[in-house]
């Protein structure tokens, strides 16, 4: 924008017509489709500053008004301008805003609060971070939300569940929500319209509460808090989810200590396709393998920081022949892959059988260097001879494994590589919460 900028200050702007330079205009400001104050503040208003062609282009170009991040600050009322000029200029077209409010003082309401609810019939994406008390300010939006798609709300502070709020009560187009550190129930919210949870934070009892609500939702993320009360393991009250294809259940990292089985003891999805669990330091019992067996073709499961042995891992295989997608990112106290499981996975013709035959992508970390069972692992799941497989081809693996490489094993691995097979070789040298650190990626165009 700067070298734009420069060139026509010394000889004018191309004249392109309105059209296409309205195109350009919302290219510089949608580079990655997220919300900023540099792509909806700053670049928009740079190109009102070009020359009068362009100033009139922009202002007419009601899309690049449309969207806007703002963080609330003390006392800055030229804040309420922008957002005044912004929801002028963006006419009727849908908005996607982001307000956040981090900074003291707060207050139970705000004018720039006020000015968004006055145009809330044209709310498409809005996303909140504000006060608990400020909350109150959006209650004249109820009823008037005609047009609002996806919903994400937060805050800094404890959360409660009362008082109840109903200003989203009434979004009949309402699909997707997510609430940050804010208990939910805060809320009254059109469940039964809801088919995405990005994000929410809530407790075993609550999850399986919402689920019962939300028939139609496909893709859910719950982070779990514990309970004010401990639960007592009582006689199932099982919960069939028709439609649920994703499911993640996480822990923050400073609670691990989840007691989940309650959860899978009672829920049923039949169709799920992606399951993600991460940081729970509690035992499954037996109720994770009944829980997988119940579903009829998953094909991606993500394990980090699990309570799980290997052993337990195996059993949970055992019940998966249809999973096309497997990460096992093994904590300090719990190792999930070791040459067992490896040997496990390896392909022989006169056993007949595998664990997860239609594997496809990998993602592993193990406790020591890489092993001859690995490579033969990999080479069992690549027509390295030339001879089709009764099983998937193995197309991208990433391993995280201490740097005391062996030669012989690195040039198996390369020949894999030569031939097509993407490997990614890591450390897990660094806290396996910051991830894996990989250092090297091998192609079919790369050597080692």
């Amino acid at each position: 924008m700067q070298k734009l900028s420069h060139t026509a200050s010394r000889s004018g702007p191309v004249a392109l017509p309105t059209e296409i330079l309205s195109k350009i205009f919302l290219q510089c400001t949608d580079i990655d489709g997220s919300l900023t104050p540099a792509n909806t503040i700053d670049i928009p208003l740079l190109l009102t500053k070009i020359c009068r062609s362009w100033r009139s282009v922009a202002i007419g170009t009601r899309f690049l008004w449309s969207r806007l991040c703002l963080n609330i600050k003390p006392n800055a009322k030229h804040q309420t301008s922008i957002v005044s000029t912004w929801l002028t200029r963006s006419g009727t077209c849908p908005l996607s805003i982001y307000v956040m409010w981090k900074d003291p003082p707060y207050f139970s309401t705000h004018a720039i609060l006020d000015i968004l609810v006055q145009h809330s019939h044209h709310w498409r994406s809005m996303y909140f971070f504000l006060p608990l008390a400020a909350y109150a300010a959006l209650f004249p939006a109820r009823g008037k939300l005609p047009s609002l798609q996806e919903l994400s709300l937060g805050t800094h502070e404890p959360s409660a569940t009362d008082p109840i709020l109903d200003a989203f009560e009434v979004a009949p187009r309402l699909r997707s929500l997510e609430c940050v550190n804010l208990h939910p129930y805060m809320f009254k919210f059109p469940w039964d319209n809801l088919s995405q949870i990005p994000i929410m934070t809530v407790t075993i009892t609550d999850s399986l509460d919402i689920l019962r609500r939300a028939p139609l939702l496909e893709s859910v993320s719950f982070i779990y808090t514990e309970e004010l009360i401990k639960l007592p393991l009582l006689p199932p009250q099982l919960l069939r989810h028709e439609n649920l294809k994703e499911l993640a259940v996480l822990a923050p990292t400073w609670n691990e200590d989840i007691e989940t089985q309650v959860l899978f003891r009672n829920l049923i999805t039949p169709r799920l396709r992606s399951l993600r669990i991460c940081n729970i330091d509690r035992s499954f019992g037996s109720y994770l393998s009944t829980f997988l067996a119940s579903i009829n073709s998953l094909e991606s499961l993500y394990l980090r920081k699990t309570a799980l042995t290997e052993d337990e891992v195996i059993g949970l295989l055992e019940v998966l022949p249809t999973l096309k997608h497997l990460t096992l990112l093994s904590s300090f106290m719990f190792i999930m892959v070791t040459d067992l499981l490896l040997t496990r996975l390896t392909w022989r013709s006169a056993l007949k059988t595998v664990l997860v035959p239609k594997l496809e992508t990998l993602e592993i970390s193990l406790p020591g260097p890489l092993t001859t069972a690995f490579a033969e692992f990999l080479e069992s799941r690549w027509d390295v001879d030339g001879e089709a497989l009764p099983v998937a081809k193995l197309l991208q693996v990433k391993v995280g494994a201490n740097d005391d490489y062996d030669a012989a094993i690195i040039k198996r691995l390369e020949c894999l590589a030569q031939a097509g097979m993407s490997i990614i070789i890591g450390t897990t040298d660094v806290p396996l919460e910051d991830g894996l650190e990989y250092l090297s990626t091998w192609s079919r165009d790369d050597s080692i």
